[in-house]
């Protein structure tokens, strides 16, 4: 039997997803770059890197694109169209890294645990950021000097950079930016599930879903309102849109802080807390319901970026400028002057999550549903 071994779909161990013979197959795409794309950690930034893989595509139009990245990031990439192959790495794939080769690396992520791997991967060109034998990181290329030094020097960061970070990877990979979007797919079974969900806590006579997304990741504990913010918030919501639900969002960290936030409206229908710990998928789903998002700058603002949500995203901590919305929402920015900041505790007072008004939340939500209801 004759096989197409420079075939996209071909994986030599089962059949391909069109599950035909190779000869004759209409679907035979042949590989004339492959490509690998290393991006472990943070899992907003992973979910983020994927605006690489539209202009990936059109610089290398017959390309066979790997994905490198941690198990914990799995949820975020499965199913993606533009994905042909995804490695988690763990203990038992050492041997395989050792083994693959590419034309081309993109290592995104600047860590000394992914730089040392882009380092090890076999690739005729690399792009991004490896780690020096001395053991601190390095850029591959010319391109990737920017983003190099944004991360070096706090003013450029903080009070001189204009570029959004999906605009510095990009150009970091010796890539054009032409604004991508995120990808992040949902399957058949995923949407009519996001569709029966909202049917299920949409009342008859509401108009829609505001989507809450109360926490943030360990690290950064600022990135998130305290819950009694949380409660002023959906306070003014709930008296200036009666007629919309409010969905509280969040993961497993979240519980706690979120059954708080429901006792307050214990006897109202229109403030539903969605579960918290049947995994990061299933979060996925609750966030899709919603017409619009209130987030801080976490992951749960991510997926409702590659979601095309409207967002209405906070920022005390980190950098508003680094964050494209792509004109789906508006940014705030926290009044005080240390921000940015980018510190994991922080003795000032006020803090930066007390210093965002729930009013002008409450209006720059009457701007997107107006918007939305057009």
């Amino acid at each position: 039997m004759a096989y197409k071994f420079d075939c996209r779909y071909f994986n030599g161990y089962k059949p391909c997803q069109f599950k035909r013979p190779c000869d004759g197959c209409d679907q035979y795409a042949p590989v004339a770059t492959r490509v690998c794309i290393v991006s472990l950690e943070a899992l907003g930034a992973v979910l983020r890197s994927t605006v690489l893989l539209e202009p990936i595509r059109k610089k290398y139009p017959k390309a066979h694109v790997t994905w490198i990245t941690y198990p914990s990031a799995k949820a975020l990439l499965e199913h993606n169209h533009e994905i042909d192959r995804l490695i988690l790495v763990d203990g038992k794939n050492s041997q395989l890294l050792d083994h693959l080769e590419f034309d081309v690396l993109m290592a995104v992520d600047k860590s000394l645990e992914a730089g040392s791997l882009a380092e090890r991967i076999k690739a005729k060109v690399k792009y991004g950021f490896g780690l020096a034998p001395e053991g601190y990181i390095r850029p591959f290329n010319k391109e990737a000097h920017y983003q190099f030094d944004v991360g070096l020097d706090d003013h450029l960061k903080f009070k001189v950079n204009q570029k959004p970070e999906t605009q510095q990877i990009t150009e970091s990979m010796a890539m054009p930016w032409t604004r991508s979007e995120y990808i992040l797919d949902l399957t058949a079974e995923e949407k009519a599930e996001v569709t029966r969900r909202r049917q299920k806590i949409l009342q008859p006579d509401t108009k829609g879903i505001i989507g809450y997304n109360t926490g943030c990741s360990l690290l950064y504990p600022y990135k998130k309102f305290t819950v009694e913010r949380g409660i002023e918030v959906i306070a003014e919501w709930r008296k200036r849109f009666p007629d919309y639900t409010i969905a509280l969002l969040g993961g497993r960290e979240d519980t706690e802080r979120q059954e708080q936030m429901k006792a307050a409206f214990a006897y109202d229908s229109r403030v539903v807390n969605t579960p918290t710990s049947d995994g990061l998928r299933s979060g996925m789903l609750w966030m899709a319901t919603s017409d619009m998002v209130l987030s801080g700058c976490s992951l749960g603002m991510h997926i409702a970026i590659a979601l095309k949500k409207h967002v209405i995203a906070w920022f005390g901590v980190s950098c508003l400028q680094e964050v494209d919305l792509y004109d789906r929402g508006v940014r705030l920015q926290s009044d005080v002057s240390c921000s940015p900041c980018w510190r994991k505790s922080c003795n000032n007072e006020p803090k930066c999550y007390d210093r965002v008004d729930p009013k002008l939340i409450a209006d720059e939500t009457a701007k997107i549903l107006r918007e939305l209801e057009r």
